[in-house]
């Protein structure tokens, strides 16, 4: 039988209503004073609905368990007949400010908690992208890397399928970093990062892996589709690059290998990539090789 949303809300209604009410009924049944067990088994309920709904909820609840403590007691006096004295009401009274102060101080130290719980939460956020995420480009970079072709590796083994790894290289980069200073330089390379993210298919990923060094992972792949998304980089990469007014360009090479053909495991395909990529610089540069 499937628990929906609505009867996991009922059930949950149940259960405080139930809370505010067992009082009564233990009263009824049990050598048991109302005033010590209301303060015990009501309180849970005030509990349960701050850590559900929050504060407002929570004193709401606060308020509706007052209100029947007091509606009850009254209601006893009336009903033996006798007239609430000054001693009962100064109890019924106290009994229900210490409640209600409580749950107010509950209720700010719930509060606090929750606001430090997000704040440490966003930091943690922050921390894994400045740790999974190149810090000038904002591409996935190397220590990603690794991990992702991992998990990619095990999904083409289960359903037997190709994947490529693009290994590439900037032609002259080294030239326009030492030319146009490192600023420049930078520039050229988040440029480049976005120009690659244009070409590439979108649940392709783009990795920075070092200085002007960049996969790109591939999946679900033939050798011919892999062509046209080298090809894509490369008429993309031709329109010159504008740095502080200046044109300035730079050209890929481009390294291909594929799994399983060139490695069935991380450092294999890398290392294959990267043999290619040295192929595509030595045959004149600004071109792909396949391993």
């Amino acid at each position: 039988m499937m628990v929906t949303q609505n009867n996991k809300n009922s059930m949950f209604w149940i259960l405080v209503v139930f809370f505010l009410f067992l009082p009564i009924i233990l009263e009824k049944f049990a050598p048991i004073h109302f005033y010590s067990s209301y303060w015990f088994l009501s309180f849970p309920s005030i509990l349960i609905v701050l850590f559900r709904f929050g504060p407002i909820f929570g004193i709401t609840i606060l308020g509706i368990s007052s209100l029947i403590h007091i509606i009850w007691e009254a209601y006893e006096f009336i009903r033996m007949g006798e007239l609430i004295s000054k001693e009962e009401l100064e109890m019924i009274v106290i009994v229900n400010f210490v409640k209600v102060s409580v749950t107010i101080l509950t209720t700010v130290y719930l509060v606090k908690i929750n606001q430090h719980r997000k704040e440490l939460q966003k930091l943690n956020e922050k921390l894994g992208k400045l740790t999974y995420r190149d810090h000038l480009t904002g591409l996935p970079n190397r220590l990603m890397l690794e991990d992702y072709i991992n998990q990619v590796i095990k999904h083409s083994e289960k359903y037997n399928e190709r994947f490529s790894i693009m290994f590439l290289d900037l032609d002259r980069f080294k030239e326009v970093n030492d030319t146009l200073g490192h600023a420049n330089g930078d520039s050229l390379l988040i440029q480049v990062a976005e120009r690659l993210q244009r070409s590439v298919r979108k649940n392709d990923v783009v990795f920075r892996l070092a200085g002007d060094e960049f996969i790109i992972v591939l999946k679900d792949i033939d050798k011919e589709e892999c062509r046209n998304v080298a090809e894509r980089i490369i008429n993309e990469m031709s329109d010159s690059f504008t740095l502080e007014g200046m044109e300035s360009s730079v050209s890929p090479s481009i390294g291909i290998s594929f799994y399983p053909e060139n490695g069935v495991i991380y450092q294999e395909i890398i290392k294959s990539a990267d043999k290619a990529m040295y192929l595509a610089k030595l045959k004149g540069k600004n071109n792909f090789q396949f391993a």
